[in-house]
């Protein structure tokens, strides 16, 4: 259990004590006939060993033995939290009250144990059921909360591996062009090698922070979360057509970007799967079916139009190597509310409508 979950369970306990502490105050506000036996000695210690049992059914027994499976353990632990109730209730209010008020809560002439097991009974499984549904508030809470790591822990975990995918098989193709540019005298090399590394600065720093999806209704939101810039976000994936131009230098690319993109921020890297797979199983040759990226940004709402005409070569393994996982990544980091289709059809391919 991490740290987070296990404060966040000792939190929701104490709501729940500080909670029932409070009742009796309420109580009295809706029966002020009560006020003075609720300040009374007898009053006070009833609640005090009521709230004390409801405890030690919650935290000692059920905590202790249902959570290991022991449920023998956790029954007979229950039926001892009753007999708990009724033995110092019974010490406090009929051994212990006559020494310190000189009074009784009980006639002693003609009680029996039997009577006063009967009589308390009623409140004693009141106090045991209050300790189990106690019990079941704090492991729903808990395990909400716990629901929620894993959600986060398997965001990050699939980002880092798309990450880890992307990067390499990129950073493959670009140092090959920029070698080829290199040994060919082209001018085109500093200008490349200057991309090259604003891309791998925006990597390795800009998209660093913290990539975990966040209540919302769209993947871009307001200035102040912990993703990257859109703005940057599509510096980036104009540097990186740019880039891949050097290996398809007839490559026909139509790159629209529509509304503000500063006031936003997104999750990075997330579109960037797109754009290499249209480089790597699209025809760009063709002017007629260019390959089209359309970005817009409307009313806090991005959508991404990447549309590209297939290929009829025939790939090699290697060449094809694409990420098997980002479809996954991508649901995992979209809000619920965001649509994400590919569309393929002997028409120009649209990939990515967000």
């Amino acid at each position: 259990m991490t740290e987070s979950v296990r404060s966040n369970r000792a939190r929701t306990r104490n709501l729940l004590y500080v909670g029932i502490l409070l009742l009796p105050i309420s109580l009295n506000l809706i029966n002020p006939s009560q006020v003075a036996y609720q300040y009374s000695f007898f009053g006070i210690s009833f609640n005090v060993v009521f709230l004390l049992t409801a405890w030690f059914e919650h935290v000692v027994i059920l905590n202790r033995f249902l959570d290991r499976r022991q449920y023998w353990a956790a029954l007979l632990g229950s039926v001892g939290a009753l007999f708990f109730f009724i033995t110092v209730r019974y010490l406090i209010e009929q051994q212990l009250a006559p020494i310190l008020i000189n009074s009784v809560n009980y006639d002693p002439d003609g009680l029996t144990v039997w009577f006063y097991i009967q009589d308390n009974q009623y409140y004693a499984f009141t106090a045991v059921g209050l300790g189990i549904l106690f019990k079941l508030i704090e492991d729903w809470f808990v395990h909400q909360q716990e629901r929620r790591a894993l959600v986060n822990e398997k965001t990050t975990a699939e980002l880092a591996f798309l990450k880890s995918q992307i990067n390499p098989h990129f950073l493959f193709n670009t140092l090959n062009n920029i070698y080829a540019l290199a040994y060919t005298k082209s001018d085109a090399a500093p200008g490349a090698i200057l991309k090259l590394s604003e891309l791998m600065r925006y990597m390795l720093y800009e998209s660093a922070g913290p990539a975990l999806p966040t209540n919302g209704h769209t993947t871009a939101t307001r200035e102040g979360s912990h993703k990257v810039s859109l703005a940057k976000e599509i510096q980036y994936l104009r540097n990186l057509v740019d880039l891949e131009k050097l290996r398809v230098p007839n490559a026909q690319v139509q790159f629209d970007v529509e509304g503000s993109t500063d006031l936003y921020r997104i999750e990075p890297m997330l579109l960037i799967s797109f754009v290499e797979n249209a480089f790597k199983h699209g025809d760009l040759t063709d002017p007629n079916q260019p390959l089209v990226i359309q970005l817009s940004v409307r009313q806090g709402q991005l959508q991404a139009d990447i549309l590209n005409k297939k290929t009829t070569i025939r790939k090699t393994r290697r060449a094809a190597l694409a990420c098997p996982t980002f479809a996954d990544a991508w649901i995992c980091c979209i809000p619920t509310s965001t649509r994400c289709t590919s569309t393929k059809t002997n028409r120009p391919t649209r990939v990515g409508s967000c």
